[in-house]
């Protein structure tokens, strides 16, 4: 008898079980109240569109051969002279030589603190601070592996001289 007593239970536990199963199945089915909300949106409205062609603004040009070799090609080019110009040859400005000029290095000096540039000007060794001229030679700035000199109104870095490595 006990046997029976939980075959009994299990099947009605087994009956609930298929009847929930088949009320959830119903309910998703069979329902029509549909359970989510509905949001209303305002469509943007499109511009007036009248769906004309717009008006061509591309021009072909038609001045090419025929592909297919039907019409004859008629070369229509324009042959024109070159208009000669008397233009009266300009000699160009010889480049200035900086050569005479040579930067042999630099020293501090130990009192006052500065740079002082080792030039040599024509053969004849200068010691220059900056702002300083000699020959008409003035030294703009002093940059320890080059220096600015002015000379004429035209300015050049002059580097350090190789032979003074």
């Amino acid at each position: 008898m006990k046997k029976k007593t939980t075959t009994y239970v299990l099947g009605i536990v087994v009956l609930l079980i298929w009847g929930l199963v088949y009320r959830s199945i119903r309910n998703a089915v069979g329902s029509d109240e549909d359970d989510t909300p509905i949001i209303s949106r305002a469509l943007p409205k499109d511009p007036y569109n009248d769906y004309t062609i717009p008006k061509d603004t591309t021009h072909l040009l038609l001045n090419y051969r025929d592909p297919f070799g039907l019409v004859k090609w008629k070369d229509t080019t324009i042959v024109t002279k070159p208009v000669l110009l008397s233009l009266k040859p300009t000699t160009p400005k010889p480049a200035m030589d900086w050569s005479f000029i040579k930067y042999s290095g630099y020293i501090r000096n130990p009192n006052s603190k500065k740079l002082v540039a080792i030039l040599t000007i024509n053969g004849k060794s200068v010691m220059m601070a900056d702002g300083e001229t000699s020959d008409d030679v003035k030294l703009i700035k002093n940059l320890r592996d080059s220096v600015q000199v002015s000379f004429k109104g035209k300015t050049k870095f002059i580097v350090i001289h190789p032979e003074t490595i």
